[in-house]
């Protein structure tokens, strides 16, 4: 509970900071948001590892394929890393980079999807043989 104070913390103050920059020297204030969202990022990775380790003990005990759930953790993460740099990207003023960004993680997110669509289909036939 104590890392959400610190993450909204710096948060606040860099968002302060930036505007504050942004009128006189805006490159410095690019340099405080991209410093600031890099270390709320390695904040919030931190706390992914009891996450991790509740989804593998859950993954176990229901006997769902592994790399099934593999590819669902690699999607989100694509998914977190494109919407953080696409924010980023339009924080700056570069909205044309930044759908750039989330077109690139949709095509990752579907090209590496693609074996769990193979395994529905598999289903699917298994389903229609019976």
């Amino acid at each position: 509970m104590n890392e959400i104070f610190t993450i909204v913390g710096v948060a606040i103050i860099t968002s302060g900071l930036a505007v504050l920059l942004k009128q006189y020297k805006p490159e410095y204030a690019f340099g405080v948001i991209l410093i600031s969202g890099i270390f709320i990022f390695l904040l919030a990775i931190g706390l992914l590892k009891d996450i991790f380790s509740l989804i593998s003990e859950l993954t176990t005990l229901s006997g769902i394929n592994g790399k099934n759930f593999e590819i669902l953790l690699k999607c989100a993460g694509i998914c977190i890393i494109t919407k953080t740099a696409a924010e980023l990207c339009t924080d700056c003023g570069q909205s044309s980079i930044a759908s750039k960004i989330e077109f690139a993680g949709k095509i990752l997110i579907l090209s590496s999807a693609v074996p769990l669509f193979l395994e529905i289909i598999e289903i699917i036939n298994m389903f229609i043989d019976l």
